[in-house]
């Protein structure tokens, strides 16, 4: 799999999902929210499915949300984690498989919550953490 190619599918499924928010293909150097960042992948293991002819990875999609302390930063979270529907991370990634082109399978496996300060605000970020398997030797 070719890594840059990937982080660009990902971003390109997350700019279908319903939503008035920035996506980017790898970490900027400022963001605005609301926002999905696809970053760098946590791990990528070669030869690790179909008896050696299938690389993997997993990677971490940031949805940067609003303000820790606003009701509607909930709100925003809530639309966005939904395990299905038109604003749903998880069911946007997931749809269509076959149709992405750097990769062929990926899972939403997992959301961890964190914090994060862009000038003086403290915002929320939910990491979804994908993994994506996909040809090897490329």
């Amino acid at each position: 799999m070719n890594l840059t190619d990937v982080m660009r599918d990902i971003a390109a499924r997350l700019a279908t999902i319903d939503g008035a928010w920035s996506v980017y293909p790898h970490p900027p150097g400022t963001v605005s929210a609301p926002a999905a960042v696809v970053s760098y992948p946590d791990t990528y293991t070669y030869d690790a499915t179909y008896g050696r002819g299938s690389d993997e990875l997993t990677l971490t999609v940031a949805l940067v949300a609003g303000r820790v302390h606003d009701e509607s930063t909930r709100d925003q979270l809530s639309t966005w984690l939904a395990g299905t529907g038109d604003t749903s991370v998880k069911a946007g990634l997931e749809a269509d498989e076959g149709s992405y082109t750097a990769f062929d399978s990926i899972h939403v496996t997992a959301v961890e919550f964190d914090t994060t300060t862009i000038g003086s605000n403290t915002h929320m970020v939910a990491l979804v953490e994908l993994r994506i398997a996909g040809p090897g030797g490329q």
